[in-house]
């Protein structure tokens, strides 16, 4: 069990509940199983698409109103109101965008409506667009609106980010322009949320960040749990509006989000438990006697794919969006893998059906470097999770060993990283952690550095917000996508160097021996041996040269830019050669790290 008080935050948090008064849709209460059966519909007198604007900018999302004179008991069930936006792309391709059933909220966070139907589009292509929405019912009744016209013009936007058409195991924006996540795990606000989040979204974009990983635990922006029933969101729209905001003040500042929708505690018996309280158990008038029939259970994967089909419908526009994950540590839940991974194909299918912008798939185990899951075509990258007190360099380099083997043609992340499990532990130490866990993955073969787990009690209250700015400035325009991890030399036995390379590019981090937990206990310990040693003493890192030697760049000339992990500072700027494939670099002196980037001349 690990991170128990962290993760077993309360789960009885106040909510506010929107009172739906349903003018064009009348609401009813519905069975905990979501099971009620439709009531009769009339005809579609009405049905009309509004808000489509002339023109719009490549990558502008689009919130389009649908007016409807439908009737339903509850109009988050698609089998009772059947709503899409059907979109034909400039060039021909059609598009069907599932519309979906919201409540709007004012500044003040209370209910500004009493609810609409939306769809959400967002333009990627440039040219003429021709949209209209169709609807249907169970009575088999359907009806389509007129057909308007959208042209849209280029914008500077970034667009959506996917797995890198070229470098499969980086990521890249619409424009081909290469994706770096940088930030650590934001999972929810015990707080006032959108203060919360827009303070640490300022303070992570002030400093390079462009990633964070968030929850949609019961507690923080879960849609559906034990004050909801199945099936029908209408308690929690609430949490999906702020769920709306922190992705608009994410994309505000160039943040991507990447979204978990299930985490382990829901379904487990043993860790973090919330079985009590899940709606989906049998003792709460769910469809399940235990959490391990949820990926087998036919009612179970019906109710879920609904609320699969709303989150794509309602957040998939989003641009900030990085990411869906399905669960978080699912090995601590009794889904065995082999009923984990049809469940995990037919639910992935079923999400890229709904949403029409690629956003890269993925889910993620304790651990996490094994798993036959990365093989599979229902996920997009790997991610591991590593709380470790030892030496983090070496533990990395096993992990990524590991993936190499499960995970060969896919990105992998580093998407929780800790000192320890439950928080807490020696300052000094957690911070040299927390700074090699920036620097180390991505020099050994992740497609990012490491997303530190401890945003609530390390990051934001000891201000290491600044330790993401030198990383954003050392990448900033670098080739990183071309360029593979290859073994590396620093001539000094104190000293590890890792090297990041293509043909004519060199990015390398080099790393005292006593710049680690262990390298500082070492110290402490020696210091107790030969009496010199006193309490609160800060360590002390002595100065270090090394010969940093790197082998298979063509032969030509380059310049070396050494820089300062610590300060951001970059330091001296040399020209250099390679010759014979071998190119050889005396460091600057340096106590802690160092990095360089070798690029042509």
């Amino acid at each position: 069990m690990r991170r128990a008080p962290a993760h077993a935050r309360p789960t009885a948090r106040p909510v506010l509940k929107a009172v739906l008064l349903m003018a064009a849709l009348t609401a009813a209460p519905t069975s905990a199983q979501g099971a009620m059966p439709p009531a009769p519909l009339q005809a579609f007198t009405t049905l009309a698409l509004t808000g489509v604007p002339a023109r719009a900018e490549q990558f502008t999302l689009l919130d389009l109103r649908v007016n409807i004179s439908l009737r339903a008991t509850n109009p988050y069930d698609p089998a009772q109101a059947d709503l899409n936006l059907i979109v034909t792309m400039p060039a021909g391709r059609t598009l069907r965008v599932p519309a979906f059933w919201m409540v709007a909220y004012g500044p003040d966070g209370t209910p500004a409506d009493a609810g609409a139907w939306h769809a959400r589009f967002t333009p990627t292509e440039t040219g003429t667009y021709t949209l209209r929405v169709q609807a249907a019912n169970p009575q088999g009744r359907a009806a389509e609106s007129a057909a308007q016209t959208l042209t849209v013009t280029p914008g500077d936007a970034p667009g959506f980010v996917t797995r890198s058409v070229t470098s499969p195991r980086t990521f890249a924006d619409s424009h081909g322009r290469t994706f770096i996540p940088i930030g650590p795990n934001i999972a929810w606000s015990g707080g006032d949320v959108l203060a919360d989040y827009e303070r640490w979204f300022d303070r992570l974009a002030e400093n390079g960040g462009t990633y964070a990983r968030i929850w949609m635990a019961s507690w923080a922006f879960g849609i559906e749990w034990q004050d909801t029933g199945l099936g029908d969101y209408s308690a929690r729209q609430r949490q999906a509006w702020l769920l709306d905001r922190v992705f608009q003040l994410a994309q505000a500042r160039g943040i991507r989000l990447e979204l978990c929708l299930l985490n382990h505690g829901a379904f487990s018996e043993t860790t973090n438990s919330e079985w009590n309280d899940n709606p989906y158990n049998a003792a709460n008038g769910g469809p399940l006697a235990t959490p391990a029939e949820f990926a087998t259970d036919a009612r179970a994967r019906t109710l879920f794919r609904q609320r699969v089909r709303y989150l794509a419908a309602r957040y998939a526009a989003y641009t900030s969006l990085f990411a869906w994950e399905w669960w978080n540590e699912e090995n601590f839940t009794p889904i065995s893998e082999a009923d984990l991974r049809p469940w995990m194909t037919d639910m992935s299918a079923y999400l890229r059906g709904l949403d029409p912008y690629g956003h890269p798939v993925t889910s993620s185990f304790s651990g996490g470097g094994s798993s036959g899951l990365w093989r599979d075509a229902s996920v997009d990258f790997a991610q591991a999770h590593l709380y470790t007190a030892r030496d983090l360099p070496l533990e990395l380099l096993s992990l990524a060993r590991q993936f190499q083997e499960s995970a060969p043609d896919r990105p992998v992340l580093l998407a929780e990283l800790g000192y320890s499990a439950g928080g807490g532990g020696d300052p000094l130490l957690e911070r040299i952690h927390f700074h090699t866990g920036l620097w180390a993955p991505l020099f050994l073969g992740f497609a990012g550095p490491g997303s530190y787990w401890w945003w609530d009690t390390l990051i934001d209250p000891q201000n290491l917000w600044a330790e993401y700015a030198p990383l954003a400035a050392f990448l900033k325009d670098a080739s990183t996508a071309s360029m593979r991890p290859v073994t590396a030399q620093s001539g000094s036995p104190d000293v590890t160097a890792r090297v990041l390379r293509s043909g004519t590019q060199a990015m390398a981090w080099l790393v005292s021996d006593r710049y680690s937990a262990s390298g500082v206990q070492r110290a402490q310990t020696d210091a107790l041996l030969d009496g010199t040693y006193r309490e609160g003493d800060p360590p002390v890192f002595p100065e270090r040269r090394a010969t940093l030697t790197i082998r298979g760049l063509r032969d030509g000339p380059y310049m070396a830019r050494w820089f300062d992990p610590q300060t951001g500072a970059w330091l001296a700027a040399r020209p250099v050669t390679a010759s014979g494939g071998v190119l050889t670099l005396p460091t600057p002196t340096f106590t802690r790290d160092l990095a360089v980037r070798v690029d042509p001349r």
